[in-house]
């Protein structure tokens, strides 16, 4: 990757301002393909090119999403400054380059240069080159690109190291549902599923220590529950599922276990669905 590579100025081809609203966007890409349309440009190759280069502006300014990514990558490439507008040094650049690779949708470059930073400088860390949102938006996206490459324990390191971060930050509402969704799928969905039921019991405790819901922590006691039944643990089982139906009655899937234990639901009034 070049590192003062520009990516192409979207805006610039919808010939459009940064903060064009969706008709704007909307008006000018009609226009833009009706002017450069091949049939009225004596089917000239450039006509082509220029149409499909107008198209793919639309496709990522005309979704909010993409139009998030593509804004944030780039004012990044565009800027020339570090942390706080201090000029880059080349670490700083090294770490910038990650977050645009990854922004770029090039995760793999972006995980080589990461880990070959922190095996070459000691006490390596992300935060020390970024603000704090786009610390967030690096770490993320670092994880989510290790949970792609099924690097599940890279993954939930990084995943955890931004939820704890932004619960000392009192910034619960940047990403941290989505994170704290994530960290609790690891554990509880891949994690677990391939330990034996000693070894799962600890991964469903890390989620416990997760800011989870009533239902979100119903399934967790259930799936404790299940684990003990399987280590001869009635007493811990039959425990931890009335802590699950407490926490929820109506859950779900516990029919089985409750068979199992030989006991009725608490209360005698929960609809435990089958």
């Amino acid at each position: 990757m070049l590192e003062d590579a520009r990516p192409i100025n979207y805006y610039a081809v919808l010939q459009v301002h940064e903060g064009a609203g969706a008709e704007e966007i909307k008006r000018s890409f009609r226009r833009l393909v009706k002017e450069y349309h091949p049939d009225r440009n004596g089917n000239e190759p450039w006509a082509a090119d220029k149409v499909k280069l107008v198209i793919q502006a639309y496709k990522t300014l005309s979704d909010a999403s993409n139009r998030k990514l593509y804004d944030r990558l780039l004012n990044l490439r565009k800027s020339g400054a570090g942390v706080a507008g201090r000029p880059l040094n080349n670490l700083q650049t090294q770490a910038r380059n990650v977050l645009l690779d990854l922004l770029d949708g090039k995760g793999a470059p972006a995980l080589e240069t990461y880990e070959r930073l922190k095996k070459n400088n000691t006490n390596f860390h992300l935060l020390n080159y970024f603000t704090f949102k786009d610390y967030i938006d690096c770490t993320f996206l670092l994880a989510e690109e290790y949970e792609r490459q099924r690097k599940h324990t890279s993954a939930l390191e990084l995943y955890e190291e931004a939820y704890y971060q932004l619960q000392q930050k009192a910034r619960k509402q940047y990403l941290f549902d989505e994170i704290k969704d994530r960290i609790q799928r690891i554990y509880c969905r891949v994690l677990a599923r391939r330990a034996s039921p000693k070894e799962a019991i600890l991964y469903y405790e890390k989620a416990l220590e997760l800011d989870l819901g009533r239902a979100e922590r119903a399934f967790v006691h259930k799936k404790i529950a299940e684990c003990h039944f399987k280590q001869g643990d009635l007493y811990s089982a039959s425990g931890h599922l009335n802590i699950a139906l407490s926490l929820k009655p109506n859950l779900r899937g516990v029919h089985r276990l409750l068979a199992w234990l030989n006991q009725s639901p608490p209360l005698g009034n929960c609809r435990a669905s089958r």
